[in-house]
């Protein structure tokens, strides 16, 4: 009779009873298990068809009733538990899983024992089958667990048993013949042993693997098996021998998808192998070419950890071909990827932003909620639907959120707002520039055509919300008060129409600034109160230290750092030992530096020396520079110091200053500055003709100072008299060559 036939007569009515219903879908389950054809995991609804699912849950759900008087017998027991097991497994149901399998493996192992002088039966074939069968399953449940937990001690121990249940379902398979089985399943301990990084040992098994799959298997598996063969050979410094094997596993792949332009799963990781493969070859311009076409192909909602391995490998290939900018901008995606997908609690100093949930709509950060900053975005959104608000300036001290309160909150919130007569909000962010003339451009925007714009949409049904974020560096760039009149006058403009709010954020320092927009364009009559009142001021604090913990806490539920509860109040402690309060910039700093150097113990911590908080500081800034390249360190060590003064002031330069001040050519300095931009520690200030450059934040002006600067500079001073000395004691009629010798000889190079 046919699975079909059989399925047909699995009826209600039929005689079969409910043991007898379990054991044939059971039958077939293990069936689809051992066909060889099959290569992926499939669930018991893959499997069976719906008349089947249904009878087999009504099954197990009569047996559970009348338990007492329908007694199973030892080998239905496993199959039932089997079943159960693999219904719990699909369902992440892993712990509930194990239980099943280890009892249905306990039975199985004793149908399998062979007394002296016994035949070896077909019957005890099937059990051993049955039994590398849940073998193999309880290997899935520990490399399920090895992949979800935090702790590397622990991932590496459910990996390892993972590996052993793998390779008993293995020698299992061998010891009844069942060779095809073997090749079916045998790739799964490759996977363990790349997480245990047991490079030997892949290299060792993938060869079993490519044997095998060469008779039994299917072109994507001795793909993979070329893949295991080529990161394990990459891991021993094999690079010509690497190279050639990752471009075979990639030409087999290509093979077997049939498209050429189609950029499979299993692909993204040849690749990776062949970037670093290929990177002492000479070759990395064709693996960055490939790598940044399956970036492009891959998206993290449908594939997070080949999307992140490709970044990984980018990452690695540029900055080893001293591409230290693009090397810093793909570190940056990469923590934010990891921070909007849940694997990081803190991103460092760069803001917050926006997430996006299943369906891709711009929802609010998880921080902004863990954070009570929500309370914040309610107030701040209450006040732009209130009739009496036209204008509010968002003020705090440097560092303590703002950008991240309107990016990551207020912004995603408005977008899903609408006033009461169903007017939409539409938040508008703007850049503050001095070239306010310039034709629209993508790169900036033009005052007058701007207000145009929303002179024309005013009676559009929508709400427009100005943000101009940062705002005090308007007042940076434009020093003097006729550069500034023409912004004061366009937003002045702006509040005068019904359909436009302002949003201004600003350190707290440069308020008083606003006094001077206020006077220049008679204010107070377009927003119906004076510009420093409390009905137009919003006051941003930091963290109390109960909140900050609070804070730490949910994030590390969130993502499963398990940091221990008296390491998180020492931490708090340490922050706020000077005044009682968290600069949410420094939580972010200090978090990151613990999550980059797997922090998650007091003992860890206090091992970092006598200052733990400030050793994390310093760490921190020094990973940064590290960033910028061995030889540049020294370099970028300088320019952020070059970009303070001894008054605790962030300094404005453009990048000829910086070379200039430095003696170095403008190229070097725009490399080291693309580094520092993009990892959030400068801010690029776009301004004709030249770019400007400033720090980012207070915060960083003691750690800079702090971090050798001085000694630095006086080395570099020395170095100057030292070389102008000896240039003068040369001889005019060599003197052009032998100026430049000296320079080259007194001058310390990075």
């Amino acid at each position: 009779m046919t699975d079909q036939e059989k399925s047909e007569n699995l009826t209600p009515s039929s005689s079969l009873t409910a043991i007898n219903i379990i054991e044939d879908c059971a039958n077939k389950i293990l069936a689809e298990i051992f066909d060889p054809n099959i290569i992926e995991f499939q669930n018991n609804s893959d499997i069976l068809s719906v008349k089947e699912s249904q009878l087999l849950a009504t099954a197990i759900e009569d047996l559970q009733i009348n338990y007492k008087h329908q007694k199973l017998s030892p080998l239905q027991t496993a199959n039932l538990d089997f079943i159960i097991g693999r219904d719990n497994y699909a369902n992440s149901q892993i712990e509930p899983a194990l239980t099943h399998f280890k009892n249905s493996r306990e039975t199985w192992e004793n149908g399998t024992k062979i007394l002296p002088g016994e035949i070896v039966t077909q019957q005890r074939n099937n059990q051993l089958e049955k039994l590398g069968a849940v073998q193999f399953h309880i290997g899935l449940c520990y490399y399920h667990l090895g992949n979800l937990n935090g702790k590397s001690k622990q991932k590496k121990n459910y990996w390892q048993q993972a590996k052993d249940n793998f390779q008993e379902s293995l020698d299992l398979f061998s010891q009844i013949d069942r060779q095809e089985i073997v090749a079916k399943f045998i790739s799964k301990k490759g996977e363990v042993l790349q997480k245990l990084e047991a490079w030997g040992d892949l290299y060792d098994l993938a060869q079993k693997a490519l044997d095998l799959h060469l008779t039994y298997g299917t072109e994507e598996q001795i793909a993979q098996d070329y893949g295991f063969l080529a990161e394990a050979a990459m891991h021993e410094s094999k690079w010509a021998h690497a190279s050639q094997l990752a471009e075979l596993a990639v030409a087999i792949q290509n093979q077997s998808l049939g498209d050429p332009l189609e950029i499979g799963q299993d692909q993204t990781s040849y690749l990776s192998i062949l970037s670093e493969s290929q990177q002492n070859l000479n070759e990395w311009q064709a693996t960055i070419e490939q790598l940044e076409k399956a970036r492009r192909e891959t998206h993290p909602n449908h594939d997070l950890q080949s999307y992140l391995s490709i970044l990984k490998a980018l990452r690695k290939l540029y900055f080893e071909q001293d591409k230290y900018g693009k090397s810093a901008t793909i570190k940056e995606e990469q923590l934010k990827i990891e921070y909007q997908y849940g694997l990081r609690a803190f991103v460092g100093i760069n803001p917050l932003q926006a997430q996006q949930d299943s369906h891709s709509s711009v929802i609010p950060s998880k921080e902004i909620e863990a954070s009570g900053r929500l309370e914040d975005v309610n107030k701040l959104v209450g006040r732009i639907k209130s009739q009496d608000h036209k204008l509010i300036v968002l003020y705090g001290v440097s560092g303590v959120g703002k950008t991240s309160l309107l990016n990551a909150g207020l912004i995603p919130a408005l977008l899903k707002e609408k006033l009461d007569d169903n007017q939409v909000i539409m938040p508008i962010p703007l850049r503050i520039y001095t070239d306010w003339i310039r034709n629209p451009d993508p790169r900036t925007w033009n005052l007058e055509y701007v207000l145009e714009t929303l002179v024309k949409k005013n009676q559009k049904n929508n709400l427009k919300v100005l943000i101009l974020d940062q705002f005090e560096e308007f007042f940076t760039i434009c020093p003097k008060i006729n550069q500034r009149l023409p912004l004061y006058q366009f937003l002045h403009e702006c509040l005068s129409l019904n359909s436009v709010k302002v949003i201004l954020s600003t350190k707290t320092d440069y308020l008083h600034y606003l006094l001077e927009w206020e006077q220049q364009t008679n204010l107070e009559s377009v927003i119906d109160y004076e510009v420093l009142s409390k009905e137009t001021l919003y006051y941003l604090s930091n963290f109390d230290p109960n909140l900050t913990q609070e804070i730490i806490k949910n994030l590390s539920e969130i993502t499963q750092l398990n940091w221990e509860s008296n390491l998180i109040e020492q931490v708090v402690k340490d922050l706020s030992f000077t005044d009682n309060i968290v600069r949410p910039i420094e939580l972010q700093a200090v978090g990151y530096q613990l999550q980059i150097e797997e922090i998650s113990t007091i003992k860890k911590y206090r091992k970092l020396g006598d200052n733990p908080l400030q050793k994390l500081r310093m760490n921190f800034l020094d990973t940064a520079i590290k960033d910028c390249g061995f030889l540049n360190e020294r370099t970028a060590t300088l320019v952020l110091y070059l970009l303070t003064n001894e008054d605790g002031t962030r300094l404005l330069k453009t990048s000829a200053e910086l070379a200039s001040d430095l003696s170095k050519q403008t190229s070097k300095i725009d490399l080291i500055l693309d580094v520092l931009v993009a990892q959030g520690l400068v801010l690029l200030l776009p301004d004709l003709p030249d770019n400007k450059y400033q720090l980012a934040h207070d915060y960083l002006i003691p750690l800079i100072r702090e971090q050798e600067g001085e000694k630095l500079i006086a080395e570099l001073e020395l170095e100057r008299d030292l070389a102008q000395n000896k240039l003068l004691q040369e001889r005019p009629n060599n003197f052009f060559d032998k100026a430049v010798a000296s320079i080259f000889r007194w001058m310390r190079v990075d």
